[in-house]
């Protein structure tokens, strides 16, 4: 074969390997370098059908990299791999790195590969800033006098900082996965349980929106409800929802605080309002009262009458048998008078040894009635020191046009003639002109 017919059959096989590509059986050389006659052409030919096996080598040894079959090999002696061997070796270092990468070595860095170092290196920048970013808010949950939950879109709870599981009793890997509103956020503060789908916390999960309480409770792991604060926010990523922090706080001392000062107040109400010696309403309480029920009367036109009392001769009491016998002798009064009145009336003490009683939708019949009842019973008593003691009464009923100064002076007034006229009666006004 002569050197032409050569260069024409390798003319025609690289016009179809550049034409096809190199297909499954690669680049073949066309002739058989043995079979070449000319001495001097035949080593050309081996060296040239050498080339072609190289070329082979290195396409399929370029397609195993391309896969990511680091563990590829090739002949030594094939120049055309060389550069593919020193970018095996660059991936298998690179490899190593990227497990280095997740194992948390950030210190990680790419200098051999061009503009993919530079990206590499970038991402391994933003990865230490998020993890610094990371352990800032782990120490910042760590530290929170506050507990928190990451829960997920369906409510399951994913993380929770040290304070959280503290205050619930629980360890994490107990609750891990669990439904924050079934194994904490279950109960109403009256230990009612919540339905599932009237769950408040669960709900707003749910739909992304925000929740407060800040008088709610979670049950512990004990079984004691803790009273909390609670705040929860909606999380989102890339505008999907994607579960909700919840935030909150132990508010036992709080409400005991609360129920303290609700019983100071209470108790600083009840001395505002109260005698303190025979434990009836004052005169302001009295007054209020009064008012309002007088109110009341006129716009529904029901009857309301007024029984105005004191002791006859109280003085003598107190300079005979002293003051504590006094005290007693008011003490046993208010009793006796009190367990014979009903619940709507009001028994006030008026001031020293004056009392007065409002009877709503009590007739000034009525009213007389009760007042004489109550003066036959107080006549008949045995107060020890002294013995017996009278009272006088004076009785009257609410007028059309009154105000609580007319009403009062007019029951006054009876009063006055009851003690003018010999004490120990009962004595009526039916109007300002009896």
């Amino acid at each position: 074969m002569d050197p032409r017919k050569i260069l024409e059959e390798l003319d025609a096989c690289l016009k179809k390997a550049m034409s096809q590509g190199l297909g499954k059986n690669g680049l073949v050389f066309p002739i058989d370098p043995a079979a070449v006659e000319d001495e001097q052409l035949r080593p050309f030919c081996h060296r040239l059908a050498a080339v072609f096996d190289m070329v082979n080598e290195s396409y399929k040894y370029a397609e195993h990299l391309s896969r990511g079959d680091l563990k590829a090999k090739s002949s030594r002696n094939n120049i055309f791999a060389m550069p593919l061997k020193g970018l095996q070796a660059s991936l298998a270092h690179l490899t190593w790195q990227a497990r280095q990468v997740a194992e948390g070595d950030l210190n990680q860095q790419v200098h051999f590969l061009g503009e993919f170092s530079d990206s590499f290196n970038h991402m391994i920048s933003s990865l230490r800033e998020k993890k610094m970013i990371e352990q800032r808010l782990e120490l910042i949950t760590n530290v929170l006098g506050e507990g928190v939950f990451l829960v997920d879109s369906h409510g399951k709870i994913v993380f929770a900082n040290p304070e959280a599981m503290r205050l619930i009793g629980y360890r994490f890997d107990e609750i891990e996965g669990a439904l924050i509103h079934e194994i904490l956020y279950k109960q109403q503060l009256n230990g009612t349980l919540y339905k599932p789908e009237e769950n408040p916390l669960f709900n707003a999960i749910t739909s992304g929106n925000d929740y407060n309480d800040e008088d709610g409770v979670f049950t512990c792991k004990s079984g004691f409800l803790m009273p909390i604060s609670l705040v929860c926010r909606a999380v989102y990523k890339d505008n999907i929802l994607d579960g909700a922090v919840i935030a909150f706080r132990d508010i036992t001392v709080q409400k005991k605080h609360l129920q303290t000062l609700e019983a100071i107040n209470e108790l600083l109400e009840k001395q505002a309002t109260t005698d303190a010696l025979t434990g009836i309403f004052n005169r302001m309480k009295f007054n209020k009262s009064f008012t309002n029920e007088i109110q009341r009367a006129q716009r529904y036109n029901t009857p309301l009458s007024l029984i105005i009392f004191d002791i006859d001769h109280f003085k003598q009491v107190n300079d005979t048998y002293g003051h504590l016998a006094g005290d007693s002798v008011l003490k046993n009064l208010v009793r006796l008078v009190a367990s014979n009145l009903r619940e709507i009336d009001i028994f006030a003490r008026w001031g020293g040894e004056e009392f007065v009683i409002q009877t709503p939708e009590t007739s000034l019949d009525g009213a007389i009635k009760l007042a004489e009842k109550l003066r036959s019973k107080i006549e008949n008593h045995d107060f020890t020191e002294p013995e017996k003691i009278t009272t006088s009464f004076g009785v009257t009923s609410l007028k059309k046009g009154d105000n609580t100064i007319s009403f009062i002076n007019r029951a006054d007034e009876a009063l006055y003639r009851a003690k003018k006229g010999g004490r120990n009666q009962v004595v009526y006004m039916e109007n300002r002109h009896d």
